[in-house]
């Protein structure tokens, strides 16, 4: 990414309970929809696909500023309390309580845009010595994957939350691009050679695809 802009992805994983879908969804909805309507910033539903138990949701916002954003959720909790009665009233339909993580964005292959129809998450881990050549490792997938299929691919990392995390996020129209991409990439050579040569990365912890709802 030129210049020293900085850009987060925060995300709030969350898993419905199985007899409660339809209500768990709405219950996600309406708070997204009730923190676009009443805060400064701009937040995304997902629907889980692939990759995670059935009934995964996800909320996601890009932020330039950590700060700002807690700030402003502190502000929700103190005076709006129709938001939170609309927390504890949702806290019936999820399994346990959300993991919340924030990435920083480093590399963006291809042009960063606005937030996609669907996407692939591939998240892993390192231990410290390694991050380095993890990251460059997957600075270089993402610039290879985009060479081959065109859709934009970021890699971020998290030193707080995920220690020594690693996300590489790729953005597609639709679970037909996302499909069509995917197979083009595993099948040329250069891809089996790049994953037989990356010795001493971690195998993913995370391999996950998303479909935005809001």
């Amino acid at each position: 990414m030129g210049g020293n802009h900085t850009m987060y992805i925060y995300n709030r994983q969350l898993t419905i309970k199985p007899d409660s879908l339809r209500a768990g969804n709405a219950s996600a909805a309406g708070l997204i929809s009730h923190l676009n309507q009443n805060t400064s910033l701009q937040f995304n539903l997902w629907q889980g696909l692939l990759g995670g138990p059935v009934g995964t949701v996800g909320a996601s916002s890009r932020l330039d500023s950590y700060s700002d954003f807690t700030d402003e959720v502190a502000r929700l909790y103190a005076e709006d309390e129709a938001y939170v009665d609309m927390v504890e009233a949702a806290g019936a339909h999820f399994v346990g309580n959300a993991e919340d993580s924030l990435w920083n964005v480093v590399h963006v292959a291809g042009e960063q845009g606005d937030v996609p129809n669907v996407c692939s998450v591939v998240r892993f881990q390192t231990e410290g010595k390694d991050f380095p050549s993890g990251v460059a490792f997957a600075t270089e997938m993402a610039d290879f994957f985009n060479s081959i299929h065109g859709a934009s691919i970021s890699v971020s990392t998290s030193t707080w939350g995920v220690p020594f995390g690693i996300s590489v996020i790729a953005a597609y129209d639709s679970v037909a691009h996302f499909e069509a991409s995917t197979m083009a990439t595993q099948a040329d050579p250069g891809f089996r050679e790049r994953i037989t040569g990356a010795v001493g990365i971690p195998g993913s912890n995370m391999h996950a695809v998303m479909r935005r709802v809001i």
